[in-house]
């Protein structure tokens, strides 16, 4: 039986083929279509998808609701990716409900340790196990694209969001915004209701537009028109929402970082049109429990107070110019230690253009990747010497390069140590940090 280690070693990714979903869809009807147990909520977009997730789900569970989330890519084990009321699958139930999924594709002739991607295995398990717990509604986040994505092989869905969509994966989504809006859109299901993030690009929204015309389906666009941002927190910000027909109230978003407005934004008129669809009042009660608790590893996340390391995984150049936003407004007045490294098929110049805007110490380093993607600290050091001209402290070990950013001399302005890039960057660190007994400040 494969557990939870082993189904790491599965392909990392068969993806690119309408075959790929057609199959899972296949493989949905012979174990009696666990996706029609429960009310998905599906959620596509470049940037934000994660935050915009968390917020939803933590909404509906504190309305009473069992939720399950469905999300990628965990940054510290693969349970984190199957959650139910913010609880992680255990071990044992992630070993149990693979073995289920497993039996079913021998008794189709498939291969479980071939025949399925790493992702796609993930898909099914948290499918089987969301419709074992008897849950309400599962919060299903795409992982790459959307038309040929693993998530779109569920047979049907109640409400469609979309994220910021931007330059991402170009390789496989395609070189245009054009492109990779055009493939997301194509999780729009007839008549079903859509959210599209504010502030999202010309094209994209034509794309969205016309799929949702086609679809018949109900486009919504979001708006930050609601909120106004009152007073940052050490590990969030206090936001006044002005929601048409309410009463104003001031809610607490545990989650820092100024691009989590849009999410907010988003999330909020999703939670508008459900209340109206399910004849609901908006409860401002509600809001405010459920924005105050939600947690979500790697995004802009306060890792320790002493030092002070905050950790982030923007890792193209939309996600950098938020990011690079946000410690511009939280951390003016501190000196800035900056750890990155990327995979080499990001857009990585890009980003570093973006992320030399900040007066910053630079430490570069490599991401431990198990399909060998990272982009050698070597290359990234050329790049980042022919971009600023000037030279940089590097190293090849993760744990090298945070024992260098602790060793900075302190100035007479407090210092934060800012690690940025892949999830595989976030990972590491995040291990060391608490190992080393740094305090979780969340």
């Amino acid at each position: 039986m494969l557990d939870t280690e082993m189904v790491q070693t599965l392909p990392g990714m068969l993806y690119g083929d309408q075959a790929r979903v057609t199959l899972l869809s296949r493989i949905l009807r012979q174990m009696g279509q666990p996706d029609h147990a429960f009310q998905i909520i599906h959620v596509c977009g470049t940037n934000g998808k994660g935050s915009t997730s968390a917020m939803v789900a933590s909404i509906l569970q504190t309305m009473g609701y069992q939720v399950g989330l469905f999300s990628s890519p965990q940054v510290m084990s693969v349970e984190e990716s199957i959650q139910i009321n913010q609880t992680e699958i255990s071990s044992k139930d992630f070993n149990q409900t693979l073995q289920t999924v497993q039996w079913t594709l021998q008794e189709m002739g498939l291969a479980p340790d071939t025949d399925l991607s790493y992702f796609e295995t993930l898909v099914l398990v948290a499918l089987v196990y969301f419709e074992q717990q008897a849950v309400d509604y599962v919060v299903w986040e795409c992982g790459l694209g959307g038309e040929l994505d693993a998530t779109n092989a569920v047979d049907r869905v109640a409400y469609t969001l979309f994220t910021k969509i931007s330059l991402d994966h170009t390789a496989i989504l395609g070189d245009s915004l054009t492109a990779i809006a055009t493939t997301k859109s194509k999780i729009i299901r007839p008549k079903t209701p859509v959210i599209v993030a504010p502030n999202q690009a010309a094209a994209a929204v034509k794309v969205l537009q016309a799929e949702g015309q086609r679809q018949q389906a109900s486009i919504t666009m979001a708006t930050t028109d609601w909120l106004q941002l009152t007073r940052l927190t050490p590990s969030g910000q206090s936001v006044r929402l002005t929601m048409p027909n309410q009463p104003a109230i001031t809610v607490t978003l545990a989650l820092a970082g100024t691009y989590q407005l849009e999410n907010l934004a988003t999330t909020l008129t999703w939670y508008r049109q459900f209340c109206q669809d399910q004849n609901h009042e908006l409860d401002g009660t509600v809001l405010k429990t459920a924005l105050a608790q939600v947690q979500l590893p790697g995004r802009f996340e306060r890792l320790s107070n002493q030092p002070l390391i905050v950790i982030d995984g923007a890792h193209n150049p939309d996600g950098m110019r938020q990011f690079v936003a946000s410690v511009q407004e939280r951390y003016a007045d501190y000196d800035l230690t900056i750890i990155t490294g990327f995979l080499k098929d990001k857009a990585v110049l890009d980003c570093l253009q973006l992320l030399t805007q900040l007066s910053a110490t630079f430490i570069l380093t490599e991401p431990q990747n198990p399909d060998q993607r990272q982009l050698p600290v070597a290359e990234l050091v050329m790049l980042y010497e022919q971009l600023t001209h000037q030279t940089v402290i590097s190293s090849s070990s993760i744990e090298q390069a945070l024992m260098k950013a602790y060793q900075q001399p302190l100035g007479q302005r407090p210092r934060v140590i800012l690690v940025v890039g892949s999830f595989y960057l976030l990972k590491t660190v995040r291990q060391l940090v608490l190992n080393q007994g740094g305090s979780n400040a969340n």
